[in-house]
């Protein structure tokens, strides 16, 4: 048996091994060795999702959209950019995607040379999903553009990226559909409308109250501050979660606040508003519903000027600047 191998003009010696297929919806690595400037690509376990996940309905269109694109158009690169605030979802998104993508999926290090890409994928000609996170942060953007383009040829690819400022991306990217064809912003108060699921999924006292102060009083709704906030309720509901009780345990983590949700409800229309919000029924609906579970109290509410004021009108003053925190709670 000969101890080499001859590509092209080049003989090296033939590596050991057995003959070895990408499974679709396994997880690998894609590191580079500096010592011997070459590619390691490794097996690793499954991505690291949550048991349950919380998807808004614009993500589900999105996510369907992009499966289509790549399953039905011969695009050698399917580029998607989700883009946004730190911690609002675009990590969990992206492993979704990648997950019902049935694709081996590959997660590129962040030390891995952006200018080397094509090194690896030129190699073969297998689908694959391959991940960026963070991308603004580990990799020159302008080094990726050829890698975006597929001016060699290479493997069919859905490419996933995340990061939190697009400021700090190539401009080369940017309104390129041919390398960037999907891109989804996310914004601090996108889960709002999750907020009423999440809090009945954990079957605390007075769901009503929570999410209203939820909403009201947390700066940064993102599924790490709202699932820890609501784990610290359930540790500590001794049957009245009230906005006292809440103030009191928020107080004491690491959760930015905003605005101060009075004791008392001070406004009927406020009220209805942001509880037909919170439920996502129309107001009337709202109404009815308090009348019934809250008897009197729509005729006991004083008409004091404000109520969940910020949640009705929009105000959002915060002009703190984003910093890049990783992303959601976890790691590929």
């Amino acid at each position: 048996m000969s101890e080499f191998i001859k590509i092209g003009k080049n003989i090296v010696t033939k590596p050991q091994g057995a003959d070895y297929d990408l499974i679709p919806g396994k997880v690998y690595d894609l590191n580079w060795d500096r010592w011997e400037s070459r590619p390691i690509f490794s097996e690793n376990g499954d991505l690291n999702l949550p048991k349950k996940v919380y998807e808004l309905k614009k993500d589900k269109t999105f996510k369907e959209r992009v499966l289509t694109c790549f399953s039905k158009t011969g695009a050698q690169t399917t580029g998607v950019m989700l883009a946004g605030t730190k911690g609002t979802g675009k990590t969990i998104l992206a492993k979704v995607l990648a997950t019902e993508s049935n694709l081996p999926i590959v997660v590129v290090n962040g030390e891995y040379p952006a200018e080397k890409l094509n090194v690896f994928f030129k190699e073969f000609k297998t689908e694959v999903c391959v991940i960026f996170d963070e991308i603004e942060k580990n990799w020159n953007t302008n080094k990726m553009l050829e890698f975006l383009d597929g001016v060699q040829a290479t493997a069919k690819k859905l490419v996933i990226m995340t990061c939190n400022s697009l400021d700090s991306v190539s401009d080369y990217m940017k309104d390129r559909c041919s390398r960037i064809r999907y891109m989804r912003i996310y914004r601090e108060n996108d889960n709002v409308e999750l907020i009423s699921k999440i809090v009945s999924d954990f079957e605390i006292s007075n769901p009503e109250v929570v999410a209203q102060f939820m909403i009201t009083r947390i700066k940064l709704l993102s599924m790490d501050n709202v699932l820890t906030f609501l784990n610290e309720i359930k540790l500590f509901d001794d049957g009245e979660n009230t906005i006292d009780k809440l103030n009191e345990l928020l107080e004491d983590m690491n959760i930015s606040q905003k605005g101060n949700m009075p004791t008392k409800v001070t406004d009927a229309s406020l009220y209805i508003k942001a509880l037909a919000e919170i439920r996502g029924i129309s107001e009337s609906e709202a109404e009815t519903w308090i009348e019934k579970n809250e008897k009197g109290l729509l005729e006991s509410i004083d008409s004091e000027p404000e109520l969940l004021s910020s949640v009705i009108d929009g105000d959002d003053d915060d002009d703190d600047d984003e910093d890049d925190e990783d992303d959601d709670d976890g790691t590929f």
